[in-house]
């Protein structure tokens, strides 16, 4: 029985399309809009990503299966792993009608290069940058400041903004008024939106002529907003979700995320160590082992996840198949915490986001009361995304420990997470100096089979010392009016292109 009352207390919507188009924005709602408006550079996770994709190409995409495919770039090539040659495709054009040359990377290269992108997630997010320089109006040589194998799995990030624009108006005004190769341009920023129309020149011609992204922070109200019929599209719903927007005549989609779902430790601050039981490798694998996971996958998940064993999904390269989820144990979690030196448990905080996306709050609450149950008490306190994020960018968590994910995207390489969660991070809220020459090796090597190798090493020293807490494989929830069709997305990459209204 899934969701009966919530089904009774909404009222049916007016979820109809007679088949004919109209000129109406598809309206689209989400947690939050980019924190740097349309700089395509900040970062290349959620919530941005889901906004800069409107508004800009990478070299490469990666398909659900994982495959990397040409995007912007037909075809690369390089004998060191250091230098790498695009050649890009000859057909595309920005939407001021500057056409698609190799100037565009070689200036978002050499800018990434520098100190004064140290602001930039994307920098953080893949392999460092040394440089880039023109070869022709169609090859652009990207060197890197370390050798990579997959850089252009990488690649797919590397979303290229209008030279001319970038250098004449700076980052943040470029932020307010971005020029890209996607299939929307910018009409203009709004409180909470972002207005947008159809990019008739892009390669990739979008099926509708209005759009518009709305930030609604709190996920029930984005549903309600999807059955009243004020926005045509929400994203980041939950699993029960689905049956209210099918009762209700919508569409319930689901995507598997490229996160994994969980726990993130705090044991470091402002670079110091923290003081804090979880410090101890027992008595977090006393937490790990006192949740359960299963239950909640499938109660508040529905079943549609998979639990998770290490911090990359299934379908990231690298992720290791050998390793198991720890065991639903309370018995031997007490026996743990009493060897660590807390027979009586303790007291702790945790910090989630309020009402953002899919069930966080909800999973933590399950999580505090089988942590109870074990003597651990979990003080459960929530932020809005942005302030969220803006812990999460600078390791300022005032908690012990905070919900987040484990990201492969955008290369959907297990190796990935490590330059956020490992001592790579320039703020590091987890650092562990014994696997660091193993994630270093496992970037560098040119030897695939070794590089494989290291990856499932790394991923089961993870795996072993607990660092966080894997709950699941995540999935993105979608709820769509019934006239909304070609609504899809990769690895959280919506193709906007591919999204058409029969209203």
């Amino acid at each position: 029985m899934k969701n009966l009352l919530a089904l009774a207390l909404i009222a049916l919507p007016l979820f109809s399309g007679d088949g004919k188009a109209d000129d109406r924005p598809v309206r689209m709602a989400l947690d939050s809009l980019p924190l740097s408006f349309g700089v395509p550079y900040r970062t290349s996770v959620i919530p941005s990503i889901y906004v800069t994709a409107a508004l800009f190409d990478g070299l490469t995409r990666i398909d659900p299966d994982g495959t990397l495919k040409p995007w912007l770039a037909t075809g690369w090539e390089s004998s060191d792993g250091v230098t790498w040659r695009f050649t890009l495709r000859d057909d595309v054009k920005f939407s001021n009608g500057a056409p698609l040359t190799a100037e565009a990377f070689a200036v978002a290269a050499n800018y990434l290069s520098t100190d004064e992108a140290i602001r930039e997630g994307l920098r953080r997010e893949i392999t460092p940058l040394k440089g880039g320089r023109v070869i022709d109006d169609h090859t652009v040589e990207i060197t890197l400041a370390e050798p990579d194998a997959t850089f252009p799995r990488s690649a797919s990030a590397l979303y290229v903004a209008e030279p001319g624009a970038w250098q004449t108006m700076g980052r943040d005004q470029f932020g307010q008024t971005p020029v890209g190769t996607g299939p929307f341009q910018l009409v203009r920023w709004e409180a909470n939106k972002a207005v947008l129309k159809a990019f008739e020149g892009s390669w990739r011609k979008p099926k509708i002529n209005d759009l518009e992204i709305v930030a609604v922070p709190d996920r029930a109200s984005r549903l309600q907003a999807l059955i009243a019929g004020q926005v045509d599209i929400a994203v980041g719903l939950a699993a029960g979700d689905m049956d209210i927007v099918e009762a209700n005549g919508g569409k319930g989609l689901r995507f598997a995320s490229p996160q994994v779902a969980g726990w993130y430790f705090m044991l470091i601050r402002d670079g110091k160590p923290v003081d804090t039981p979880m410090q101890d490798v027992r008595v977090r694998r006393a937490m790990a082992m006192a949740i359960d996971r299963k239950l909640i996958v499938d109660a508040l998940m529905y079943g549609e996840a998979r639990l998770a064993t290490q911090p990359s999904t299934a379908a990231a390269y690298g992720h290791n198949p050998d390793l198991k989820p720890l065991p639903y144990d309370p018995e031997a979690a007490k026996k743990l915490l009493t060897e660590a030196g807390y027979p009586n448990g303790f007291e702790m905080t945790f910090m989630a986001t309020s009402g953002a996306v899919g069930v966080d709050t909800e999973v933590a609450q399950k999580a505090a009361d089988d942590l109870s149950r074990i003597g651990i008490k979990v003080t459960i306190l929530t932020e809005p995304v942005p302030q969220f994020l803006q812990h999460l960018s600078r390791a300022t968590f005032p908690t012990d420990a905070f919900t987040g994910a484990w990201p492969a995207e955008p290369s959907m390489d297990a190796i990935r997470t490590m330059r956020l969660h490992s001592c790579l991070r320039r703020e590091p809220f987890y650092c562990d100096q014994r696997i660091m020459p193993a994630i270093e090796r496992a970037m560098t090597t040119m030897d695939e089979a070794e590089g494989l190798r290291l990856r499932h090493e790394v991923m089961k020293f993870y795996h072993d010392e607990v660092s966080g807490i894997y709950f699941f494989d995540g999935t993105v929830f979608v709820g769509a009016a019934d006239y909304i069709d070609g609504m899809s997305m990769a690895h959280n990459i919506i193709a906007f292109d591919q999204i058409r209204s029969a209203r």
